[in-house]
């Protein structure tokens, strides 16, 4: 074949080649080898029959081409049969005969003679044909007999025979006769062909060269009564006609990767194709794991090459995945059943269902069914891997691979998927080509032909399924589109994605309308923005605050909120970004006040969300403060509760629609304060209007039906707080799963003497059910440092900011902290205690009352290795047993109860909150070990109680009821805890808990007036 020989890239061409400096598949001592062997045969008179086997275009006829034009042409008379041309068996002989005929001189008395012959002994020879059997010991008898039959003017067929051996005897001359393609012949015509060589054609000094691929030619022989259906018959059958095999010599790979390699990059080269680093590995991959493990001949590789070079300029190299594009074209030709079932499932291939019943479909034991021979189905399979991560078994892999594909014209992006499949442009879409035009355009500040191009894409019609789904994804096109684009540019562009916003918004959509796809574009320019400052109407412009807000989640890396809080609390002037979501968010704040004070004649916008992202950026705290000060400067608060009702979306069969999901009152108090809230009964009443919660439309979601249903839930949560102040207590979710079980770590240096009371809280980070583990060497600074580090955060830590409190009101002096304890990188622990500022001999317990203890524990999470994990546990005991009232050293140790410097529940209120205060302290030693991974937002807290002698001993509960007397030691609760709860809440609900669980009753006001002293 020319394949490796076609300068001007024609792979379509399946023509020969004929010289041997044409050859690339270094053949030329095979060949030579050939050459030598033929011209020992040539010498001798006997006929002989060479088979030169090799697969389909495996390049034999190329080969024999070499072979033939390296045989001495004064010598060699060579000539070729087309066995495609035969009509029939009758038209074997007079081929064959009239073949060699033409390959004898003409011009020389011998070969003008043999010619002659050669032509009366065609005349007789053809109809004998059908007479001769092919093989067998009866052969040669039947031949004769049918020789005799026949005659021509009195002269046998084997007067005539001999008489053309002496003519060919007398011009000596070899003649081979080339005959190609015999695979490719029917049944009936291959033994014709079989019969003429073997018996009418063993002509002296007549060679010849039959050209096949074995295995094709024994299934053909299988099929005749020659072998019927014996494979070993057949083969003994074609050992009887071929004298001498040869085998073709197999592609090397280095040959097959030269052939691929130079064709591949013309066909590239001619559709303007480019490959980042990332696809030149991933070509070799595929051509190493896949293309030419199958492709093993020329004519394979030039049949793919040849589908590259007219398909890819089609599709456009600049809209595809090239290395995708190659092997989806490579599985097309070669698997045409496995490439239907890819083009009918590829919906499910690259979306987020649920892909277990695909991988069923495209297992091994599905490819075979495909048509995928067995050699290839395990190189297939890793193939389909490869295209569609979905297909892998790791779901973790699955997602990571899918998520980095978005964008980069993969075919498992859905946003391209459709491109691999359309073998032609889409014109129903912008092109990546036109794209990259508009974008440049307009980060040079105008806007071209590029630009309205894309203007006309960006206004679908909305009511239009198909139109909006095709403007989603020239958005988030674009959005990948605009990675390369520098700081300042991406900053030029951020006001055109602001005009779109207007012409894409589905108000009915409940947010999956393409005006989402823009906020993504929006984000990948934020990342990258700097210098050009924002449209001065962007942050203001209520239309806009919410797409703004959400891009800025997007832009940010996770965890979001930490994230944006950090850019928050930036000076201004710090960086581009810092400055944005400073001004966007002062611009949410004031948009929820003048929003509020709009009434029921506001316009729909999320004022919800706009708090909630407050919260995200300033801190619960803050956001707290500024609703108390805008409430008390007269800021209407029904119509702020109206803002914070829940909206949800409901997607039933008729299309999506709105209604009103729900209020959390009790919140809703708990940040402004109930008396805040009870001193507007008046208007909460004439909101509500005398409906009952139950009777309102929830599908109206107005903003006078949600203010009516605020205030409904607010006047049902005061009325129940006066009877039941309990259910205006937080319930911060709890843990069901833990690794707490059985968690009684060693903190507390207690001398040998047993505490009366023990607080503990302890905090995991991320929330998880397993505890750190040695499953590295361990991460953070060096031990020292890492001794160093926690040593700081304790003295910084809420509980010791306790302890120095209590220098004033108990006598005491901290003692400073020190390390009692480590082991490297894994475990460390510091203690601290406080010392009686009394005078005088004192005991052991008189003389430190008080015993303080961190300890810091770090690994990996043994599940996922590469987790990071923290543990950190505080504790604080105390001998309460040898105090006085005035918590000074008694002069002997008391036996009543409650003991005499028994903490009051305000009391042990605060000290629980100052040791739930130190999961802060737990996040900071994650920063301060690990820098560059920011702390998880959420956090497992487990905060227990222990005290020998039961509650009543160690807290004074006597003003309160009790139920039964027994004495319970141990008390503790395990919470979910995300960094925006409040302490307060956790310490709120778990002494709730814990007073009824001992038996105590109306303690709940009490509590509730610890929690928010404004109720």
């Amino acid at each position: 074949m020319a394949v490796s020989g076609l300068p001007d890239g024609s792979w379509w061409v399946d023509d020969p080649i004929d010289e041997p400096g044409e050859d690339l598949l270094g053949r030329g001592p095979f060949v030579a080898r050939a050459i030598a062997l033929l011209d020992q045969i040539g010498s001798r008179p006997s006929s002989t029959v060479i088979g030169l086997v090799g697969p389909w275009g495996s390049g034999k006829t190329s080969t024999i081409r070499m072979i033939a034009a390296g045989l001495n042409p004064d010598r060699w008379g060579v000539t070729w049969i087309n066995p495609w041309a035969l009509s029939g068996p009758d038209a074997v002989v007079t081929e064959l005969l009239g073949a060699i005929r033409a390959a004898v001189p003409e011009k020389t008395t011998a070969g003008a003679r043999v010619r002659r012959q050669l032509s009366r002994y065609g005349v007789l020879a053809t109809p004998a044909l059908s007479m001769v059997p092919v093989v067998g010991s009866a052969a040669t008898a039947m031949a004769n007999e049918a020789i005799q039959r026949l005659t021509d003017q009195g002269t046998t067929l084997g007067e005539q025979a001999d008489q053309v051996r002496d003519a060919l005897y007398t011009l000596a001359r070899p003649t081979l006769v080339v005959i190609d393609d015999v695979d490719r012949l029917q049944p009936e015509q291959l033994l014709a062909v079989f019969r003429a060589v073997r018996v009418l054609g063993r002509l002296p000094h007549v060679h010849y060269v039959l050209a096949y691929d074995q295995e094709t030619i024994l299934d053909v022989l299988s099929t005749t009564p020659i072998a019927d259906k014996h494979g070993a018959r057949a083969v003994a059958f074609l050992e009887k006609i071929v004298t001498l095999r040869l085998e073709q010599p197999p592609v090397r790979l280095e040959h097959a990767e030269s052939l691929f390699n130079s064709g591949c990059a013309g066909a590239l080269g001619r559709a303007s194709a480019s490959l980042s680093e990332d696809a030149q590995r991933r070509m070799v991959e595929e051509r190493e794991a896949l293309l030419l493990r199958v492709l093993t001949e020329p004519r394979s590789v030039a049949r793919l090459l040849a589908q590259v070079d007219i398909y890819l300029p089609l599709v456009g190299a600049a809209e595809v995945d090239v290395v995708d594009f190659i092997t989806l074209t490579f599985l097309r030709i070669t698997y045409p059943r496995l490439y239907q079932a890819i083009a009918r499932h590829r919906g499910g291939l690259v979306d987020t269902t649920d892909v277990a019943d695909l991988r069923a479909e495209f297992d091994e034991a599905a490819l075979a069914r495909l048509d995928v021979p067995a050699p290839h189905t395990g190189r297939v399979a890793n193939a389909l891997q490869r295209l569609f991560p979905r297909l892998t078994t790791d779901p973790v892999r699955s997602i990571v691979a899918q998520h980095r594909r978005r964008g980069q014209r993969r075919i498992s992006d859905p946003d391209y998927t459709e491109r691999y499949f359309a073998l032609t442009s889409i014109t129903s879409e912008i092109s990546d080509g036109s794209l990259v035009r508009a974008i440049r355009e307009l980060a040079e500040g105008r806007r071209g032909m590029a630009t309205e191009d894309l203007t006309m894409a960006l206004r679908p019609d909305l009511t239009d399924a198909h139109a909006c789904a095709r403007t989603a994804r020239t958005l988030r096109r674009a959005a990948s589109l605009s990675a390369e684009l520098a700081g300042s540019e991406a900053a030029v562009v951020i006001p055109y994605v602001f005009e779109q916003f207007d012409h894409l918004r589905i108000p009915a959509a409940g947010g999956f309308g393409p005006d989402e796809e823009a906020t993504v574009w929006l984000a990948a320019l934020l990342q990258r923005a700097d210098g050009a400052p924002l449209p001065v109407t962007a942050p203001d412009d209520s239309g806009l605050l919410p797409y703004l807000l959400k891009a800025i989640r997007m832009a940010v890396p996770e965890p979001a909120d930490a994230a944006i809080a950090r850019l928050a609390a930036q000076p201004p002037g710090s960086s581009w970004l810092a400055d944005v979501v400073r001004a966007t968010y002062e611009a949410a704040w004031a948009r929820v006040q003048a929003h509020t004070r709009l009434g029921d004649t506001a316009p729909v916008e999320p004022v919800s969300v706009y708090v909630s992202r407050l919260e995200s950026a300033f801190g619960d705290a803050e956001v707290d403060r500024r609703i108390t000060a805008a409430v008390d400067s007269g800021l209407p608060i029904v119509d702020l509760a109206a803002r914070l009702v829940d909206i949800e979306v409901v997607f039933a069969s008729g299309g999506p629609h709105t209604r009103i999901g729900g209020f959390d009152a009790t919140a809703f108090l708990g940040r402004i304060g109930r008396q805040r809230v009870s001193a507007v009964r008046a208007h909460l009443d004439s909101a509500a209007a005398s409906t009952r919660l139950g009777a309102l439309d929830r599908a109206d979601v107005s903003w006078a039906n949600r203010r009516r249903f605020a205030a409904c839930t607010l006047i049902e949560a005061l009325d129940a707080g006066t009877t039941e102040p309990g259910r205006l207590l937080p319930t911060p979710p709890e843990a069901q799963r833990h690794p707490f079980t059985s968690y009684r770590p060693s903190l507390l240096n207690d001398g040998g003497e047993p505490l009366d009371l023990t607080l503990q809280i302890a905090v995991l980070l991320p929330a998880g059910d397993e505890f750190p583990a040695r499953v590295h060497s361990g991460w953070g600074p060096s031990a020292g440092t890492r001794e160093e580090v926690l040593l700081a955060a304790m003295r910084r830590a809420p509980i010791s900011g306790w302890l120095r409190a209590r220098h004033s009101d108990w006598g005491i002096a901290a003692e400073p902290w020190a390390i009692s304890d480590a082991d490297g990188r894994h475990h460390t622990t510091a203690q601290s205690s406080a010392r009686a500022a009394t005078p005088g001999a004192l005991g052991l317990r008189q003389a430190f009352p008080v015993r303080v203890g961190a300890q810091l524990t770090t690994g990996h999470t043994a599940q996922s290795p590469n987790q990071q994990s923290l543990l950190l546990t505080v504790g604080i005991g105390f001998h309460l047993a040898e105090l006085d009232e005035q918590h000074r050293p008694a002069e002997a140790r008391a036996r009543v109860v409650p003991l005499p410097a028994a903490f009051t529940l305000h009391g042990l209120f605060e000290l629980a909150d100052a040791l739930v205060r130190c999961t802060q302290t737990a996040k900071a030693l994650w920063t301060q070990l690990d820098d560059q991974s920011p702390p998880p937002e959420t956090a497992l807290l487990h905060l227990s109680l222990t005290t020998a002698e039961g509650l009543p001993a160690v807290i004074d509960l006597s003003t309160y009821p009790r139920h039964g007397a027994a004495v319970r030691s141990q008390y503790s609760k395990i919470y979910q805890y995300r960094y925006r709860y409040r302490s307060g809440d956790i310490v709120a609900a778990a002494l709730r808990d814990w007073l009824s669980e001992a038996g105590y009753r109306h303690h709940e006001q009490t509590i509730l007036d610890m929690w928010d002293p404004a109720l």
